[in-house]
């Protein structure tokens, strides 16, 4: 009777280990052994050692895109989960209309990219662009902001935009879990005298930290892997080293060069430099997450 339902039970998820093995598992060892190899996807794989890893290491244009991934998430990652746990507060309070206002704020979580980059260069535009002209209203001078010569301008800009684009599912996370607060602690708190601002620092925030956590580690995540954002911004066929990030580099590596070697070891040295940040965080993880137990 067990071997029976045991039988079942792995033909049901079967379909599932063999996508997982197909599309996952199966692309990452192989990507792993190309990264030791010269291959143009016509020819057979020609073994080459570390040499692609030694030269990845040295090509100073792989640091500047390492350092424009980094800027881009420094500044992704604190602001997309402070607009998220505010606008999460707000929404968490008691308004009219608080099912359209969470349509609203999610709304450019399910907005195709190209839809965005259309809004975002008419926004950014330097002549005609909303930005500029609100700057030259208020008596500033406007600035070539995606397309400027200033690599953290460009790369700031972009980050402003992707902090648009994913601050919905943030929001909706940290929401979800402020309503598992329980009331009578905030009711309570409130009979004490404390104000709104109190609450949410000292009561709301600490409750749910384990969840600000979670999404931390997710946004940080998505800033190494972002590729959307840059393909739609940036004209990557002409894209000088200053603006460009690692992504980039392995999509033009693999795709447009041909160099499967090279754009694999980016590929694994970009996942090396996600995981040591990752552990990084869970080394702090205890000095301001707290858990019930």
């Amino acid at each position: 009777m067990m071997r029976k339902s045991n039988f079942w039970g792995l033909l049901f998820v079967l379909p599932f280990i063999i996508g997982t093995a197909v599309f996952f598992v199966f692309p990452v060892l192989f990507s792993g052994y190309i990264s030791f190899t010269d291959w143009d996807m016509f020819n057979p794989p020609k073994f080459v050692g570390l040499k692609n890893w030694i030269n990845s290491f040295k090509d100073p244009a792989f640091w500047i895109s390492f350092r424009n991934v980094l800027y881009f998430a420094a500044i992704f990652v604190p602001l997309q989960t402070i607009f998220a746990l505010v606008i999460a507060n707000m929404l968490n309070q008691k308004i009219k209309f608080k099912g359209g206002f969470r349509a609203c704020y999610f709304l450019p979580n399910v907005t195709p990219w190209v839809a965005g980059a259309i809004v975002w260069k008419f926004l950014y535009g330097y002549d005609y662009g909303l930005i500029n002209y609100i700057l030259r209203s208020l008596g500033f001078e406007g600035s070539y902001w995606y397309d400027s010569d200033k690599w953290w301008v460009a790369i700031g800009s972009l980050a402003l935009m992707n902090v648009w684009k994913g601050m919905g599912q943030t929001m909706v996370i940290l929401l979800s879990a402020m309503q598992s607060v329980p009331k009578e602690i905030v009711e309570a708190a409130t009979t004490e005298g404390a104000g709104k601002a109190a609450i949410f620092r000292k009561i709301t925030v600490p409750m749910i930290s384990p969840m600000v956590f979670l999404t931390m580690i997710l946004s940080t995540i998505s800033a190494f892997t972002a590729f959307d954002v840059f393909l739609t911004m940036f004209d990557v066929y002409s894209l000088p080293d200053r603006n460009n990030v690692v992504n980039l580099m392995v999509y033009r590596e693999a795709f447009i060069y041909g160099k499967m070697g090279p754009a694999s070891t980016l590929a694994w040295m970009l996942f090396i430099i996600i995981l040591i940040i990752t552990v990084i965080q869970r080394k702090f993880e205890k000095k301001w997450v707290h858990y019930e137990n």
